[in-house]
């Protein structure tokens, strides 16, 4: 259910529960006389609306409580892997980003999208994308798609393409460098992000292995071939696996 659909569903709920209670007081007061049977259904009414109203808001508070814990261990998770491949490649750790994604099914026809679960990334670094991710678009989505680590130079690849037009993007640039995305989009990530390495989060617990999410991470221009060495590919997985445990459950 969605935050706007909960919303409404309390202020019904409040909305009830405070007739029921004005209903009460009415008769209390003597300006309102009703038949026993409607008195006894006022009142239980007016119990079962409080009670839904305080269950309600108990489970919104257990509900938020478990959503900020699952984002500190999902930090504490990506900075501790951050600092890790710092340490490996020698690269500046203020120079690296790290971020979970999981994979959002949405209802109706609308496709999947990859939601940010959290992302650890040093001020001085540009701000993310405004690009809502989707399985076969951009690194991210690519590694979701095709179910396998995917890795890009982007600022090599990128610089190569430079001055490219609208037409060009559409008509010249073949579909592996595009990686699903739109010219506009492209015009976003372009000076962004400059090596990507991304590898999925596999839940293998049930009969079939399922994609559920991915692990990315970026660095800065020229790191391509220390950000995928097998020792920093195998921390990757590390994490994407360690945010598969129970008592996180943060990409699920």
């Amino acid at each position: 259910m969605s935050r706007r659909a909960v919303l409404l569903a309390r202020v019904g709920l409040a909305v009830a529960a405070a007739a029921a209670v004005a209903a009460l007081a009415l008769r209390t007061a003597g300006v309102w006389s009703p038949e026993q049977p409607v008195l006894v259904a006022v009142v239980l009414v007016s119990a079962v609306l409080t009670a839904c109203s305080t269950s309600a808001g108990a489970v919104q508070d257990w509900r938020a409580r478990r959503l900020a814990a699952q984002v500190e261990r999902t930090e504490r998770a990506l900075t501790s892997t951050a600092w890790a491949v710092a340490d490996a490649t020698g690269l500046d750790y203020r120079d690296l980003g790290i971020a979970a994604y999981r994979l959002e099914r949405r209802r109706g026809r609308r496709p999947p999208r990859l939601r940010r679960v959290h992302r650890v990334r040093p001020r001085h670094r540009p701000g993310a994308s405004g690009i809502e991710w989707r399985p076969g678009v951009g690194v991210i989505g690519s590694c979701v798609a095709m179910r396998q680590v995917v890795a890009a130079d982007l600022d090599a690849v990128y610089r190569a393409l430079l001055p490219c037009t609208r037409e060009d993007w559409d008509a010249l640039v073949p579909a592996a460098v595009r990686q699903g995305l739109s010219y506009d989009e492209f015009v976003d990530v372009r000076d962004k992000y400059a090596v990507v390495v991304a590898t999925p989060v596999v839940d293998d617990t049930g009969p079939t292995p399922r994609v559920v999410g991915c692990v990315s991470l970026d660095g800065p221009a020229g790191s391509f071939s220390a950000l995928t060495t097998p020792e920093v590919l195998g921390l990757l997985d590390s994490t994407a696996q360690a945010l598969l445990a129970p008592a996180s459950a943060a990409v699920r």
